[in-house]
Parts: structure tokens; C-alpha cells; sequence
């Protein structure tokens, strides 16, 4: 993915900002994350609101709701095979997971428009999708079919779809921020605040759990977006273009907030 060729810091002050709150003070502390996930968003907020059109972003969501959709129909192979998704009756929750990717991967380079967002937004789908129904399987690599479908099915229900775009949000938000700040800090290893490269892995993981606990702003918009946008007119990817620019203003201005109140 992108965020693994790691360039230079950007220079603006914004960026100095970031810097300085990830290098100064103690060891990091739970409470820390916060403050720098609104300060990098804040000076990513160029590249977020340029997200917003990604048709690789938007794609993936719309995918999500069409698994979601079509967990719901006896005819759910058919259901998938009409959003492109290519499944064998034996397939897996794992083969689910990388054929959202490949159809999106198919999608956005028939139209020449690959991109790092688009990579955080399948990784994010996949997983999202892996750990809410890998309970209802044996294994993540399953015993395919029925069981499969029955592992999704609660996924398809307005509170299931819900949970699942919180974990989707969370997932990308997490991607997207470390997008950037993973140059801040493998530049930041034997700063005070991260002594060490499993200074940096524990960071990591709170950043993960700050930005899941973040997308809980836009849980109930999703399942009620998700449950009457498809009664009254069906989910289509233009109006799941419009959730999606919404959604991200929400999460953007929720991070913005726990800066305020810090």
C-alpha cells in the first residue's frame, strides 16, 4: 500500500504541529491519541475532503451494502454476481473478503483511477466484514454455502449494518491517519514519547481503538441511512456517493471536537 513507501514530513505548520505533539512529552498515555489524531486530520483535511470523490472509496461501500443486501435473499449468489462479486457456492468468508477487493481493484482500474484511499477502503471493508461474521463460522475459512451467507445475514438488518459501517469507518479512519503518521513516527523512534519501535506498536493500537471509538458518531446515520435509503428508492452507488461525503464530514468534525474539549 501507499502508506508502506514512506516520504517526507510534510513541512507546513500543521505538520510541525503533529511532529511536535507525537515527539514531546512522556511516554504516550492513553489520553494522548486524541489530541494527535485531530491535529493530523486537521492538517490532512485536504486529502480527506479529496477522498470524498474517490471512486474506489465509494465502490467499496457500495459493495458492502450489496453483501449486506443479498445476505437477506435466498437468491444471494445470484444478488452478488449482479454487483460484480464472483462467488463458488463453497466460497469462504475469507474468499468473500478478497473478492470485494478484486472487484474493486477491477473497478478502478478499468477506469484508470487506482489509488492509495481505495486500498484503505478495501482493507478496511474486508476487515470489517472478517471480524463481525468470522464468529458465526467455524473458521474464517469456513465450510462455504449456506453457512456463509447465514455468517452475513445479521449484517443485513438496519442495528447490523450499522455495527458493520462503524467498523468500516473505524477501520479506514485508522488507515488513513497512519497514512500520514506512520512518517511521523518511524522518524520519532528514541523520542521521550516513543522510546522504542514497541512504543510505536502500542501507539498504533490505540490509535486503532481511538479512531473505532470515533466511528461510533456515524453508526446509527449508517444503519438508518443503509435501512431507509433502500426502502424508499434502493441503494445505488449515486446516492451511496452522498452518504459517503456526509459520513466523512461527521467523522472529520467528531475528531475536530475531542480536540475542543481536550
Amino acid at each position: 500500500m501507499g502508506h508502506t513507501r514512506l516520504g517526507k514530513i510534510p513541512k507546513s505548520a500543521k505538520w510541525r504541529a503533529v511532529v511536535d505533539e507525537v515527539v514531546g512529552g512522556t511516554l504516550l498515555v492513553e489520553g494522548d491519541v486524541g489530541p494527535i489524531a485531530a491535529l493530523t486530520l486537521d492538517a490532512a483535511t485536504p486529502a480527506l475532503e479529496k477522498s470524498r470523490d474517490d471512486e474506489g472509496l465509494r465502490h467499496t461501500f457500495y459493495l458492502l451494502t450489496q453483501v449486506a443486501l443479498a445476505a437477506r435473499d435466498p437468491n444471494w449468489q445470484d444478488l452478488l454476481s449482479q454487483a460484480g462479486l464472483r462467488l463458488t457456492p463453497d466460497a469462504s468468508l475469507f474468499d468473500l473478503t478478497a473478492e470485494l477487493q478484486s472487484a474493486v481493484d477491477r473497478r478502478v482500474e478499468s477506469r484508470g483511477l487506482p489509488s492509495d484511499v481505495s486500498e484503505m477502503a478495501q482493507q478496511a471493508a474486508g476487515e470489517a466484514l472478517a471480524s463481525l461474521a468470522a464468529g458465526s463460522v467455524d473458521t474464517l475459512f469456513g465450510t462455504g454455502g449456506q453457512h456463509l451467507q447465514d455468517a452475513v445475514r445479521p449484517l443485513s438488518t438496519k442495528s447490523g449494518f450499522a455495527r458493520l459501517g462503524q467498523r468500516f469507518f473505524g477501520s479506514f479512519l485508522t488507515r488513513f491517519l497512519n497514512f500520514y503518521l506512520s512518517r511521523v513516527t518511524a522518524s520519532s523512534v528514541g523520542s521521550p514519547r516513543l522510546n522504542s519501535v514497541g512504543a510505536v506498536s502500542e501507539f498504533n493500537k490505540a490509535l486503532q481503538t481511538h479512531c473505532e471509538q470515533s466511528a461510533r458518531i456515524v453508526r446509527d446515520f449508517c444503519g438508518q441511512w443503509y435501512s431507509k435509503t433502500e426502502y424508499v428508492e434502493g441503494i445505488n452507488p449515486e446516492n451511496t456517493s452522498r452518504f459517503m461525503a456526509v459520513a466523512l464530514r461527521k467523522l472529520s468534525r467528531e475528531l475536530a471536537q475531542q480536540r475542543a474539549d481536550a
